[in-house]
């Protein structure tokens, strides 16, 4: 399979059958009540024991995913022109795909255990204006892949897991270790969501522990062990530990499958990266896409002293999380170095580090209103609202203020925003921090609000559009506000070079 076949279509391997089984499995996840409605139906009318209807079911849902993923590949082809990359693609509701090679903007590549073995890889296209991957091509040969890139004009990825050098990490920027393995799975953020739901998970289970725990005593007491309430105390909170542990273990081992060997590289103009235990994932992004830099910093990512590092480019619709190139672990001047480099020859002298003591303070009355607005207000109304029915007991309602004053103050004081001729950087921030830094040039729509409040103390809100999203730097001065703003629409109408 090569590129220079122009004009006719083609197929991809017969592999490609595993890739639209697992994007059929996907759908079905995300859409589960409607895709499974059928099914559930169907064994509801049939009769017959459990056994036999779970059986029935498995081998109706096994030959629909078979026979759907052998129709998606039977109906998809692909053709590349002299500019372009044509795909035809689905089974009943057809579909074809023009990208065009100057709009792709990152060709990233999935090599699970099975393509691996076969030398294939899956191929999807990052293009402006899109919200995730507009375009795949499953289980294509390292050869064509590599001829495709060159023929686009991006560089080699999908040859790194191959070289001596990337497996010793010569000439990275970024490496990870074992030990980067284990601060990101204790600071992924899906675990403390996991945890969340441990509390609702033991009180389901309770009954079985409680079964387990009676049994346990009642052994002990057979064997002529009593055990006082203290060791039943020590029994809880050893399964409490032990489910923890568990679930610290689980993130861990999942931050090692997808990160292991983690390698960033700057080849030219274009950043790629490398990782993945099992399933090796490759991505790549040119430095001149990139819309803003963030450095993000969790409650246990601050006990670690290690930051989450992200670039993102230009996308469309409410999903961005495809359109995001991601360093999971760097320490602040680590992320410095790198946004130099990203950044370069424009930008960079700034740092995005929040213990940077070139960061300005926004004003105080910031605080203030929130105190004022949610808190105070609220608080208050509540309180003399539910006097009559709930009597002294709707004082508490008042505690509602120090929270929301605690919240404030914290938000307040991590809050600031420094700027060159440049760029700008903003920090912010309750528990953790994070800090946003953008090009002036990248700006693609700049505004100056106030609201009463604001105005009655002269202060105002800058709020910068990008590509990628916005940012927002709230209670400046607002004579400083207007300088901004006009300052940043000079550089966006003085420059040369493409926002994009």
């Amino acid at each position: 399979m090569n590129t220079t076949d122009q004009g006719t279509w083609r197929r991809t391997s017969p592999f490609a059958i595993l890739f639209f089984v697992g994007r059929i499995l996907r759908l079905i996840a995300k859409n589960a009540w409607q895709s499974l409605a059928p099914l559930f139906a169907l064994l509801i009318a049939y009769q017959g024991d459990i056994a036999s209807k779970l059986t029935l079911g498995g081998i109706v849902f096994a030959v629909a995913i078979t026979a759907g993923s052998l129709l998606s590949y039977w109906f998809f082809r692909f053709q590349i022109s002299d500019d372009s990359i044509l795909i035809r693609q689905g089974v009943i509701k057809k579909k074809q795909l023009d990208i065009k090679f100057d709009r792709i903007q990152g060709i990233n590549t999935r090599q699970n255990p099975i393509y691996r073995l076969l030398g294939l890889v899956t191929i999807s296209f990052d293009t402006a204006g899109s919200a995730g991957s507009e375009g795949n091509l499953p289980a294509v040969t390292r050869g064509f892949a590599n001829s495709l890139r060159d023929r686009i004009g991006k560089p080699r990825t999908v040859e790194l897991a191959d070289t001596a050098d990337s497996k010793a990490g010569s000439g990275a920027l970024v490496h990870l270790n074992w030990g980067d393995m284990i601060r990101i799975g204790l600071a992924d953020r899906r675990a403390l969501i996991v945890f969340a739901f441990i509390g609702p998970l033991m009180e389901r289970i309770d009954e079985n522990i409680d079964r387990y725990i009676s049994n346990f005593i009642r052994i002990a007491a057979a064997n002529g062990i009593e055990l006082d309430a203290a060791s039943g105390i020590s029994i809880g909170l050893t399964i409490f530990v032990a489910v923890i542990f568990l679930f610290v273990v689980l993130s861990i081992a999942a931050a090692f499958l997808r990160y292991h060997n983690f390698q960033l590289f700057l080849d030219g103009r274009t950043l790629r990266s490398h990782a993945g235990l099992i399933t090796a994932h490759e991505h790549s992004m040119e430095l001149g896409k990139i819309q803003t830099l963030r450095l993000q910093q969790g409650i246990l990512q601050r006990l670690l002293g290690r930051y989450r590092f992200t670039a993102r480019q230009a996308t469309s619709g409410k999903d961005r999380s495809q359109k995001v190139f991601i360093v999971p672990v760097v320490t602040a001047e680590l992320a410095d170095t790198l946004r130099k480099k990203f950044l370069a020859p424009e930008g960079g002298r700034l740092s995005q580090d929040p213990a940077s003591d070139r960061f300005v303070s926004i004003s105080p009355y910031y605080m203030r209103s929130k105190i004022l607005f949610i808190g105070l207000l609220p608080s208050l109304s509540a309180t003399i609202a539910l006097s009559i029915a709930l009597g002294a007991v709707a004082l508490l309602f008042l505690l509602w203020l120090p929270v929301v004053a605690a919240a404030s103050y914290l938000n307040w004081k991590r809050a600031g925003f420094m700027h060159d001729d440049q760029e700008i950087v903003r920090r912010s921030g309750l528990l953790g921090y994070r800090t946003v830094s953008l090009l002036f040039r990248k700006v693609q729509r700049v505004t100056v609000s106030q609201s009463r409040y604001q105005r009655r103390k002269g202060l105002a809100s800058l709020r910068m559009y990008m590509a990628s999203g916005s940012v927002r730097v709230p209670y400046i001065d607002h004579g400083r506000a207007k300088q901004l703003r006009d300052y940043i629409l000079y550089k966006v109408e003085s420059s040369q070079q493409a926002w994009h």
